[in-house]
């Protein structure tokens, strides 16, 4: 984990806050800007919210047809590559995402023309068997527009220090 002293750029605003991004994050997306129109910010915000309800409804298939078929998937478990490797990815994966609540949070979104990064908090959430908390990660969305429609190129996760302890602990392996 890196902290990193960001220094803001408005006038008037004071001039160091201590924020902790994961490590290779620049935290310059914090103040990245926005040309995208408002259409565009909706749309790229509903393919980040679709993905976490298919997820959810462990539709493994609509989940992967968010992705351009070069995308890449990225977390500290491995890399997944097109609709289909992400898709087969969740199905494995299923064991620790069945029965859970994914909610991304504090959505940062910039880009223009045709690219759009989508920087935010996903949390994870029990549904099942209680409602506790189950984990939390830092996520980067990079879409691109293709013939109209957003898709995921790149989705990087990388899992907040807590949530990787207890997976590892759970898989008796290590993982990020």
């Amino acid at each position: 984990m890196l902290t990193a002293a960001l220094t803001f750029a408005a006038a008037g605003t004071p001039a160091l806050a201590q924020v902790q991004v994961p490590e290779g994050v620049d935290p310059a997306y914090m103040t990245a800007e926005l040309n995208l129109p408002p259409e565009d910010v909706e749309a790229v915000r509903q393919v980040v919210l679709r993905l976490n309800h298919a997820l959810d409804a462990a539709d493994y298939d609509l989940y992967g047809s968010f992705f351009a078929p070069e995308a890449e998937f990225v977390t500290g478990f491995g890399t997944s590559t097109g609709p289909e490797g992400i898709a087969e990815a969740m199905r494995q994966s299923s064991g620790f995402t069945q029965g859970k609540r994914h909610v991304s949070a504090n959505l940062v979104i910039s880009g223009e023309g045709d690219r759009a990064v989508v920087t935010s908090y996903q949390v994870v959430f029990e549904r099942v068997e209680g409602l506790t908390y189950a984990g939390s990660a830092f996520n980067v969305d990079t879409l691109e527009r293709r013939d109209g429609e957003w898709l995921v190129v790149r989705h990087d996760s990388t899992l907040d220090p807590a949530t990787a302890a207890m997976v590892q602990e759970m898989m008796g392996g290590s993982g990020n």
